[in-house]
């Protein structure tokens, strides 16, 4: 394995900048690169700003230096670009629960030009040989080539949240529609040869095997540790020209971080000449607790066990009212003097307010928070569903931006979004289990805050919904709901200010666009399309619940499938809600406008 310093010739002339320092590692063999590969990062990163470190062509068989590690931890960089040769630079991972790339407490470092691979992975994939709904289990038999269920990586994933399944359809590569999402399973016993008898844990997914039948395909992972990238706590992060073929965990996380985040021509995607069934064993962005909005642009997402991105922060529950101005605090979500925090009582999903944190102190592992000012009815409690959640504005990522990129074929929601002030434009949404765009809080998981100002424009989206749960019930193609506990409408409208417009809509398996308890909203310029996907029920093709102040506007609805109940349906009798100007072609007798009390 060779590693050098290229250090080019300084010539005198006028000042200018200089040329950066370059620590080049070979794929040499197929021996473990691992060891000339933190040599070049230290020798890097311990150089100053304006390093390099340079990975050639080839595959670099790498570990992690101890057991669910991260392969290289790059902590308190400066300046520094790792970087390869674009696809032809293959880093594969030869731990299936270990994480590649850790980057923390840096400033303005890079990732660029590489691709990601395991081997073994992290997941496993077979064929459904025999099913038995009254006993809650079933039978898999493990294709040839991939690991089986005894593995330490399975054997030892996260509880309760890492082993789990689901069925998908070979043809397409993606879940089975009709389906249900995911079967957890946290047993399993072996019968014969490479055949293994999965257990279900618990009624729903007892009775959701009714779904399954013999010959099915199926794939089962281990959620891990770790992920393929994980940024956190640096001021200034790219990441640019990655390709993720598979990962334990998170194709990317970013956590904690400030400046510029940025994600760009991400790829998580299928290898060409594999039969996988997956890629990556959650999110494909996955960010959380960011103090500026990250840019993710020209990404392409597909085959993820999760969202393609999510964009949040996690809650501070309040524990304690020692004063009026005076709250002891989890410490779920860090917390500095100026922030902004919106409080929010989960049971009725109704923000109290807005209070700013003029001093922060650490009491153990809590946070003593003194408030701005007071805030009446605030309710303590030992956790988030008894006391109130307080989601901190000023580090939840919000000021996203998400634009142009393909989110396909995946589980969950193409965009989950917990922030305010964000744009998602020019994106290409096909096939997502659930919605392609959620905005909406989540005080039973929880995480929050609960968001608005956010503008969805000029995106397609194409069917979506595709699995038990989503367009069969309350989902669309765009959901934005104002959340409380209990997975319930909240009693108020909580979410304001929501843009959407110029969007194509495809072949809706159910609603379109569905909006619960949300105020000051404009649908505007958007074309609505059945085509020939039969819808799962009966549904209007727009649905406001709750919703006040809101103006729809030069849309046009073409749908004569026999399953439309009506263009538009309001609901509420305090709704406010014009349309006008809407272009509409459906079945004889149906109405282009519903109005409900």
């Amino acid at each position: 394995m060779f590693i050098g310093c290229l250090a080019p010739l300084l010539v005198a002339g006028p000042a200018h900048t200089p040329p950066p320092r370059v620590f080049r590692v070979e794929a040499e063999g197929k021996g473990d690169a691992s060891a000339a590969i933190r040599s070049a990062i230290a020798r890097a990163r311990d150089s100053g700003p304006g390093a390099v470190v340079e990975l050639g062509p080839g595959t670099f068989r790498v570990s992690a230096p101890t057991p669910r590690a991260y392969c290289f931890s790059v902590a308190g960089a400066r300046g520094l670009t790792i970087r390869g040769q674009g696809r032809a630079t293959r880093l594969v991972v030869t731990e299936p629960d270990a994480g590649l790339f850790l980057i923390s407490d840096g400033s303005d470092v890079a990732l660029a030009d590489l691709s990601v691979d395991y081997d073994p992975l992290p997941f496993t994939q077979g064929v459904v040989r025999q099913v038995s709904v009254e006993e809650g289990w079933f039978d898999l038999e493990i294709d040839p080539g991939y690991s089986t269920p005894d593995s330490r990586n399975f054997v030892e994933a996260a509880e309760p949240y890492g082993k789990w399944g689901m069925i998908i359809d070979p043809r397409l590569r993606r879940i089975r529609s009709g389906t249900s999402d995911h079967f957890m399973t946290p047993r399993w016993e072996r019968r014969s040869g490479r055949t293994w008898r999965f257990f279900t844990n618990g009624e729903h997914y007892r009775l959701a095997l009714r779904d399954m039948r013999p010959g099915d395909r199926y794939v089962h992972l281990a959620r891990g540790y770790g992920g393929a990238v994980l940024a956190q706590g640096c001021d200034g992060i790219r990441i640019e020209n990655v390709t993720v073929h598979a990962s334990p965990g998170l194709a990317v996380g970013l956590v904690g971080n400030r400046g510029s985040i940025r994600v760009r021509r991400l790829q998580v995607r299928f290898p060409a000449g594999h039969d996988r069934l997956l890629t990556t064993n959650a999110d494909g962005v996955h960010c959380q607790q960011n103090r500026s909005g990250p840019i993710i642009e020209a990404c392409h997402f597909e085959g993820m066990a999760d969202d393609a991105i999510n964009i949040y922060a996690p809650p501070n529950i309040l524990l304690e009212r020692r004063t009026p101005t005076e709250w002891l605090l989890s410490a779920g979500c860090r917390i500095v003097q100026g922030d902004r925090l919106q409080v929010l009582d989960p049971r009725s999903g109704r923000v109290r307010g807005l209070v700013r944190a003029t001093n922060v102190a650490l009491a153990g592992d809590r946070y003593r928070v003194t408030l701005d000012h007071a805030l009446d009815g605030a309710v303590a409690g030992p956790d988030h569903r008894t006391g109130d959640t307080l989601y901190n504005l000023d580090a939840c990522g919000a000021g996203f931006r998400i634009i142009g990129n393909e989110m396909i074929g995946h589980r969950r929601y193409g965009c989950l979004l917990r922030a305010p002030d964000g744009l998602v434009e020019g994106n290409t949404f096909a096939d997502t289990t659930g919605a392609g765009v959620a905005i909406l809080n989540e005080p039973d998981w929880p995480e929050g805050p609960m968001p608005g100002a956010i503008t969805v424009r000029n995106n397609r989206f194409l069917r979506g919904g595709t699995c038990r749960g989503y367009a069969d019930g309350a989902h669309g193609q765009i959901l934005v709901r104002s959340t409380a506990l209990g997975n319930s409408t909240a009693s108020e409208a909580g979410i304001d200010g929501i843009v959407i417009a110029g969007n194509a809509f495809e072949g809706y398996l159910g609603v379109a666009v569905r909006l619960e308890a949300v105020r000051h909203v404009s649908i505007r310029d958007n074309r609505f399309r059945g085509g020939r996907y039969a819808m799962v029920r009966g549904a209007p093709i727009i649905e406001l619940i709750g919703t006040s102040e809101a103006v729809l506007t030069g849309n046009t609805l073409t749908d004569r499938r026999a399953e439309v109940a009506c263009g538009v349906l309001v609901v509420g009798a305090g709704a406010t809600v014009a349309v006008a100007e809407q272009t509409t072609s459906l079945r004889p007798g149906i109405e282009a406008v519903v109005r409900r009390p």
